[in-house]
């Protein structure tokens, strides 16, 4: 086993629990189905069970058919017909098993070219076109019950330029290898059968000066939800602190993807570390417009909260209730924590009002053994060990 390997091992397991609004693990296809729930958001982590081949970057036999020709269309034979590498009987029994996050060029051998150097001396690059193309493919099952709900699969970073395909179907592409990105795919997904998930990655053009490595380096996640829901990264939560206690200030933007207009109302509760509720509102309830979206503001108070600080990270939950009539048909929760900051050009930082001196450390995401590929305990580690140093900064 290499230590790549053992490093994965010991670390994904427990990924899922380090990360908020996790509700499972996406089953591969032919696995037995979960019942999908009668309401609410599904956020499925869909790391597991991928399989991945090299590309190249200028024989096309050698990349699955991509750029033979043809016309680049939506009608769920792109990149070939039946059997091609889009569509869900391919067998790609021969191709590597992976896991997410992965890192393919941290596997490559080394090279001598100095114009690598700073990239890792790694072969990645026009000048390498066959170890410069990753495919990654994934197959699962939908179940028949979630016909009508959304489904919307999400990318946490991919690096560099990829292409997204389901059943044959081009979704969509992305071209920063440093942004997460996310493409509804419910028109397209199989129900009741198996769907097959296809990611061409160019890692031909670089975006910094330092190792970047190559692939699916982040999560994926595949979500469900009604069709009234919290759009994506659609809270935004802030505070102001005074010697009265503390001002919440939640924006929530929801999401009606349906052609009805069903009445809409926000709960919101904020819950402290131990999951005890310590501020409530209400708001009134609205029309919601077929396939618009809706803004709410609200302000809460919060009487002697627990600060956030470098020694004691106290945090916060605001959990956003959305309500279609009587029914709870979405629920999102999100993580803040309150604290003052303010800067003082004789005597310095503040947090909290109290003088703090920031000693901090510049990191690259990239890690020993695992390239870009980081598990989520490997993050945690690299802080801790941070923090031991005397650290208490974090420039990403």
């Amino acid at each position: 086993m290499t230590r790549r390997e053992w490093l994965k091992l010991t670390t994904a397991a427990g990924g899922a629990a380090l990360l908020p609004n996790v509700t499972g693990v996406l089953g591969r296809a032919g696995a037995s189905a979960q019942t999908a729930p009668a309401a609410g958001r599904e956020r499925l982590l869909a790391d597991f069970g991928w399989r991945f081949h090299l590309g190249h970057a200028d024989d096309v036999a050698k990349d699955f058919g991509y750029g033979r020709g043809g016309a680049f269309a939506k009608s769920g034979s792109l990149i070939g017909g039946r059997g091609s590498v889009t569509q869900a009987a391919f067998d790609d029994s021969a191709w590597t098993a992976v896991d997410l996050p992965h890192d393919w060029a941290i596997d490559l051998p080394f090279s001598e070219d100095r114009n690598l150097n700073g990239h890792g001396a790694k072969p990645l690059g026009r000048a390498y076109p066959d170890t410069s193309i990753g495919w990654y493919r994934r197959t699962f099952d939908i179940p028949a019950s979630d016909a009508g709900r959304r489904i919307a699969i999400e990318f946490d970073g991919v690096f560099r330029d990829c292409l997204v395909i389901l059943n044959g179907h081009y979704v969509g592409r992305n071209l920063s290898g440093y942004v997460p990105f996310r493409f509804d795919i419910t028109d397209l997904v199989t129900y009741g059968g198996r769907n097959a998930l296809v990611v061409r990655v160019d890692a031909t053009e670089y975006e910094g000066w330092f190792y970047e490595g190559a692939g699916i380096y982040r999560h994926v996640w595949l979500e469900k939800t009604a069709p009234l829901h919290v759009a994506p990264w659609g809270t935004f939560v802030t505070s102001a602190f005074n010697p009265d206690g503390a001002t919440v200030t939640i924006a929530n933007e929801i999401r009606n993807d349906s052609d009805t207009n069903p009445v809409c109302q926000v709960v919101l509760t904020i819950v402290d570390k131990d999951g005890r509720a310590v501020a409530n509102y209400a708001g009134s309830p609205m029309p919601a417009a077929a396939w618009g979206n809706l803004m709410f503001k609200y302000q809460m108070k919060l009487q002697h909260p627990l600060l956030w600080s470098v020694d004691a990270p106290n945090m916060y939950k605001a959990i956003t209730e959305v309500r279609a009539g009587s029914n709870v048909v979405d629920t999102y929760e999100t993580p803040f924590g309150i604290r003052s900051v303010h800067f003082d050009a004789d005597k310095g930082f503040f947090l909290n009002g109290e003088p703090v001196k920031i000693k901090g450390t510049c990191n690259h995401q990239d890690h020993a053994g695992v390239g870009a590929g980081l598990p989520d305990r490997l993050q945690y580690f690299r802080i801790e060990k941070l923090k031991e140093m005397g650290s208490n900064a974090y420039r990403t």
